[in-house]
């Protein structure tokens, strides 16, 4: 009974130690390949190393009246013939030059007159500190990502700004939001409020 009890104990014993021996390698290889993959993602490419620090508040709103424009300008396109063959059977011809003059109106003017304004909107501002690079982008007519790469010694603040126009950059005209950005301190290297303060009183031999 005894030798009995023995042996069971030393199997059981010699089981559990297989055991163990099985799970401790499992998880030395679950452990290799859980470090293996998190040098994997650590990496980072030359796109991922830029990061946002500007994201404009009106892009969405911005986005959908541009969308609504551009698809009502085509379906006034293409609904023009219809609507002239209509109004030309009423013999009217001040209804037809109304009409023809609100068509005209809604389909070529608005998207034209909304991209002047919308232009110089900048939707979101990346920056590369590799080299020091800001990259702002707006939209252009067919809503396509137009991007600006600048530094901050290529801004020019106008004396007095034009209508939504914040800064100059390489002589194209932006417009962004102090309060939307996430680190002050790329809006005051933009805007060149970290260098020496020019009162502009003009210059002393002139002025004797």
């Amino acid at each position: 009974m005894f030798r009995l009890c023995f042996q069971t104990t030393f199997v059981q014993s010699r089981s559990l130690a297989v055991l163990q021996k099985e799970i401790s390698s499992h998880l030395k290889r679950i452990g290799f390949y859980d470090v293996k993959g998190a040098r994997h993602f650590a990496i980072k490419s030359g796109d991922d190393q830029t990061e946002r620090i500007y994201y404009g508040p009106l892009t969405p709103q911005i986005k959908a009246v541009k969308v609504f424009s551009l698809s009502s300008s085509v379906a006034g396109l293409v609904a023009q013939p219809i609507i002239l063959n209509e109004a030309a059977t009423i013999g009217s011809t001040s209804l037809l030059v109304a009409i023809c003059s609100v068509v005209g109106f809604f389909t070529f003017v608005t998207p034209i007159l909304l991209h002047q304004i919308t232009k110089k909107y900048v939707t979101e501002v990346n920056y590369d500190p590799t080299n020091k690079t800001y990259r702002a982008i707006t939209y252009n007519f067919f809503i396509a990502e137009k991007q600006h790469e600048f530094k901050a010694e290529d801004v020019v603040v106008p004396d007095i700004p034009g209508m939504f126009t914040t800064m100059v950059a390489k002589g194209k005209p932006l417009f962004v939001e102090a309060r939307h950005f996430s680190d002050p301190m790329h809006y005051a290297k933009m805007m060149g409020y970290d260098k020496p303060m020019d009162f502009k009183l003009g210059d002393p031999e002139s002025s004797k």
